[in-house]
């Protein structure tokens, strides 16, 4: 066999190895019962129709946000088919969302009065999602301005556009903002004050004044915070915020990984302090960063980047501060509620966010998360989180009532688990025997492990096996292990056929 192959396979060797050892889950939380929990579904507000997630992506902006009429249309299918909106210990919840920079201040305000009205008419709580930094597309005043631009390395190569994963394809949006610019800085402090924080307050007295004070949800200061990589290159970015704090090429950082940390850390509580500031109380402001665990990032082969990168400087301990807590996205991966839960309790097991979620394996399908709905809502309320911020609800409208996202979100074993908690009723953490692509490949990779050294012997196998090996190594690499699942199919098939 010839060197590459081999290496591929003591690579997978260590990866099925590892990948194997069990998860135990730590105790559940005592019930919070001195506070409102949230069960909550994300309306989108980056195009005129919310069943549009994001519109005019990419390097166009966003679109104008819904009409009053649209929310209401939408919120009202979620109210209607759940059938429930809880009480003061659980209420329904919608996060309207994204507010970006793409947005103007009436856009803003606007949307914030609609979302309070709409909480009053249909009795329904409402929280908001702030993009702290990604849309900013319509903001030509700021990137365009080179001070505003973070670099890929320390001559201040500016970034080309910031690299997205959310399709089939990579996307390109503009350039990562330099999170410590004094423009940057200056601008955001007046969003989260005098804008956002300011329309939120006084949708909350409202609230206050009619006795509905259990109406207002949160707001989430974030879209997975991050320092993300450049688009044209894929490197990874920060060297302009870390020249801000004096540090340079024959300076640099002893720790590079944890002052980018600290930059991201430092924007989220810029953006959190300026809410607060408003007069929202800190245990209504959540972060929201998303993380690979640590438990699949050891098993990946050996890498060239760090975990802290490869999770673009925002590992879980980043999204906890004094004038927020902490919020994450939550699709299921091995061993992430776990690691959630160890990060918690360093941190004095404070109340929680799910941000963004729902019980989907990105990819993979529906069922293939090991959980039914009730399970994945447990894992969070029953571990004290304070709001579930469930997206994909709508999405596409009625041309896509089939797809993925919506099967697991608004199927009816998902409704009977959202009716049980808005009742009231304890969640019920149980295991399923469905089994997920990432505990199937392990056993795959290992059959290949055994039965390929001596089928790649025969006249012209060598050649068969190796391109398929290659896509194999590459996708271990790039996380994306349901391609693996398919290419380990594929050279399982290739193997059988002799």
């Amino acid at each position: 066999m010839i060197e590459p192959l081999r290496k591929t396979v003591h690579i997978m060797a260590i990866f099925t190895t590892l990948l194997l050892v069990g998860i135990s889950y730590p105790k559940a939380y005592a019930d919070n019962r001195m506070e409102t929990r949230y069960l909550a579904f994300q309306v989108f507000t980056g195009a005129p129709n919310p069943a549009v997630a994001i519109g005019g992506s990419g390097m166009h902006p966003l679109g104008p946000m819904p009409s009053q009429q649209e929310l209401s249309a939408f919120v009202q299918d979620i109210v209607r088919r759940i059938g429930r909106v809880g009480d003061s210990k659980t209420r329904l919840a919608v996060i309207f969302g994204p507010l970006s920079f793409d947005h103007s201040d009436a856009e803003v305000n606007r949307l914030i009065d609609d979302a309070f009205t709409i909480a009053r008419q249909q009795n329904v709580a409402v929280g908001f999602h702030i993009d702290d930094s990604m849309f900013w597309a319509r903001r030509e005043d700021l990137w365009h301005n080179p001070d505003n631009v973070e670099w890929l390395d320390w001559k201040g190569t500016l970034s080309t556009g910031r690299r997205i994963d959310w399709g089939p394809k990579p996307e390109k949006i503009p350039p990562q903002m330099c999170f410590n610019s004094r423009a940057i800085q200056a601008e955001t402090r007046r969003r989260a004050t005098q804008v956002i924080g300011r329309a939120i307050q006084a949708g909350r007295n409202q609230l206050r004044r009619a006795g509905m004070e259990d109406l207002f949800a949160g707001v989430i200061v974030g879209w997975e915070t991050q320092i993300g990589q450049d688009f044209d290159t894929g490197r990874y970015l920060g060297y302009h915020a870390l020249a801000n704090r004096g540090f340079s090429e024959s300076h640099p950082p002893p720790d590079m990984d944890g002052e980018r940390e600290k930059i991201v850390q430092e924007f989220i509580t810029l953006w959190s302090r300026g809410i607060a500031d408003a007069g929202i109380p800190a245990n209504k402001i959540y972060a929201h960063t998303a993380f690979l665990s640590l438990y699949i990032f050891d098993k990946l082969p050996p890498q060239s980047v760090s975990y802290s990168q490869h999770n673009h400087f925002a590992p879980p301990p980043v999204a906890f501060g004094k004038s927020h807590r902490p919020g994450f996205s939550t699709y299921p991966q091995p061993n992430l509620f776990p690691q959630i839960y160890e990060e918690l309790a360093r941190h004095g097991n404070t109340g929680w966010a799910s941000s963004e979620g729902t019980n989907l394996q990105l990819g993979s399908g529906p069922g293939q998360s090991g959980m039914n709905m009730e399970t994945y809502l447990a894992k969070m309320f029953n571990h004290g989180a304070m709001l579930v911020n469930i997206f994909s609800w709508g999405i596409g409208g009625e041309a896509n009532k089939s797809m993925d996202f919506r099967v697991v979100t608004e199927g009816e074993e998902a409704l009977n688990a959202y009716r049980k908690f808005l009742r009231g009723e304890r969640l019920v953490e149980t295991n399923s025997v469905t089994t997920s692509y990432l505990e199937r490949l392990p056993a795959k990779i290992h059959k290949i492990q055994q039965e390929l050294p001596a089928w790649v012997q025969h006249p012209g196998n060598q050649a068969k096996a190796e391109p398929l090996m290659q896509r194999l190594d590459a996708a271990l690499k790039a996380n994306d292990f349901l391609e693996a699942e398919k290419v380990a199919d594929t050279l399982l098939e290739l193997i059988a056929s002799k």
